[in-house]
């Protein structure tokens, strides 16, 4: 069997349910091929938390003495809250459109081996409670939604069944090292290993670009990291920007009055556009508050990196310093001990020479000063 090589993507998603389930079809979406795609299962998610809480919930109110402090609705408050987010997606995709395009053989080859991957995920998780997840065939590349409820049970805190994303995961044995390597980061990682077990019993090797992060220094790590979640938002920007709404369509649309009532009624095609067009605004106020985090982490990740280049060029000048008073100094005194300190000093030079080549750190800041100052777009 010929072993080829082929990337694994594992990007974390919105969940727009309108979207995964083609209730309504975005511009990239071939509708010829839509037939295709697999439902898996889908529950609303006000469903899902009242199979999985309901009695939980019950049995916390009933402790309760005061009722203000009784939960009337669970999900409402995960939802309200700014402690547990209420629900999580993670989309994965072997290859990318030039190579598994979903059209053509190596296309079939990636939805039976994410079909296998997705029943196994379902084994390998019992603390994530899969809602809804779809295979969607109909755009450039097979690729899978996964939306989940993460929940621990026998919490001795609020309720005996919650929502967590960290105590579950825990509950299945994966544990963070710290903001470097989360639990989710650990997880995400098992994944993508148990993707490439599958991929490689169909003769997939998996192609590990910038996976190998053991030997990597901390500034390397820093900016290694911020080009996955750079690349990870473009990504979804990119879905995003494919959900073309017509505002000219939307202003158009006329609301008509119901006899004997004070409802209006619109056309479903109206209601459709108005529908895609709340759903996208909402994402894009999701994303605007990504921008934002990553901009500001990306700020402080480039003024460490400038503190280390200063650091680094001080201490070159005093080596290259030394270096030239001892070249001056051995026309007249050529002794064994300043032999030993000329070697000694072209080792040091030579260690943060390699620091600055490795991290490419002055090619870096050259490029920012010709490009000019990050530019946001404050509303």
């Amino acid at each position: 069997m010929t072993i080829i090589k082929r990337t694994i993507s594992a990007m974390s998603g919105d969940g727009v349910v309108a979207h995964n389930r083609r209730t309504y079809f975005a511009e990239n979406v071939d509708q010829t091929r839509t037939h295709l795609n697999i439902e898996y299962c889908y529950t609303p998610i006000e469903d899902a938390y009242h199979q999985l809480f309901d009695e939980a919930q019950a049995e916390y109110n009933a402790r309760q003495k005061r009722k203000d402090r009784r939960i009337e609705n669970y999900y409402e408050k995960i939802c309200k809250g700014d402690q547990e987010k209420p629900f999580y997606e993670v989309i994965f995709q072997v290859g990318n459109k030039d190579d598994m395009a979903a059209a053509s053989e190596n296309g079939e080859l990636a939805k039976e081996i994410l079909d296998k991957f997705y029943h196994s995920f379902l084994e390998r998780n019992p603390h994530l409670h899969v809602y809804s997840a779809h295979l969607h065939m109909d755009e450039a590349t097979p690729h899978l939604h996964i939306d989940f409820i993460p929940f621990t049970t026998g919490s001795k805190r609020g309720l005996s069944t919650r929502v967590s994303l960290k105590q579950a995961l825990a509950d299945q044995g994966i544990t963070g090292e710290g903001r470097s390597m989360t639990e989710r980061d650990l997880w995400v990682q098992k994944e993508k290993e148990a993707l490439a077990e599958i991929m490689l019993e169909h003769g997939i090797e998996w192609e590990q670009k910038g996976e190998h992060r053991e030997h990597l220094s901390v500034l390397e790590f820093k900016r290694e990291k911020r080009k996955e979640e750079l690349a990870e938002l473009e990504q979804t920007i990119e879905r995003v920007q494919q959900q073309q709404v017509s505002i000219k369509a939307v202003e158009q649309i006329e609301a008509k009055p119901l006899p004997l009532t004070s409802k209006v009624a619109i056309e479903r095609e109206d209601y459709q556009t108005l529908v895609t067009a709340a759903q996208k605004y909402v994402v894009q106020e999701k994303q605007e508050g990504k921008l934002k985090k990553l901009l500001k982490e990306a700020k402080k990740t480039m003024a460490e990196l400038k503190d280390t280049i200063t650091d680094l060029k001080a201490k070159l000048a005093e080596v290259k310093k030394e270096l030239a008073e001892y070249k001056s100094a051995r026309g007249q005194i050529r002794t064994g001990q300043l032999e030993q300190e000329n070697r000694d000093l072209r080792k040091r030079l030579s260690i943060y020479e390699d620091v600055i080549a490795r991290n490419d750190l002055l090619g870096y800041f050259d490029n920012r000063r010709e490009k000019g100052p990050i530019k946001t777009d404050e509303r």
